[in-house]
């Protein structure tokens, strides 16, 4: 009976998503590939980093999702520092690899304001330059094109 308890138990805990602590960016490693995400209102603001030691091909991404669904915003804006950016984007072109490093940078300096459709949502600036590394860092390990030069260049 006890055993039944304990598997039920560790079955739904494995199942929910991982959280955030609300407004405060997280770090994270899974399957070979750094993750960087804030959470706020149940949704939350992803950067994909595989890394030459992890998805050696894969570039680096952002995207917006619903924590709860999974679903994915398929158009979003993200402001930060006064610049904004399109989403959903990859780094897998010049341009995917210049407004991915200008969004790092960005989000290090500033508070985020993502919108989707009529919604907005501020993300503040909390701890991003101590989580998120600088793109002129040793610390920063994000796939992008200049950082795999053998890939064909856009």
């Amino acid at each position: 009976m006890k055993k039944t308890i304990l598997v039920t138990l560790l079955a739904a805990c494995a199942s929910l998503p991982t959280l955030a602590a609300e407004g405060r960016w997280t770090e994270g490693y899974g399957q070979g590939n750094l993750e960087y995400f804030i959470d706020l209102s149940g949704m939350r603001l992803y950067i994909g980093c595989p890394t030459k030691d992890g998805s050696a091909d894969a570039m680096s991404s952002v995207s917006f999702y619903n924590i709860n669904t999974n679903a994915a915003a398929k158009a979003f804006t993200i402001t930060a520092n006064g610049i904004t950016f399109e989403g959903p984007f990859d780094a897998n072109s010049r341009v995917g690899e210049n407004n991915f490093i200008a969004l790092i940078n960005a989000l290090r300096k500033g508070n985020a304001v993502v919108k989707v459709g009529k919604q907005s949502y501020t993300f503040p600036l909390s701890n991003a330059a101590k989580v998120i590394p600088a793109p002129s860092s040793k610390g920063f390990s994000c796939n992008t094109i200049d950082l795999l030069p053998n890939l064909v260049r856009n």
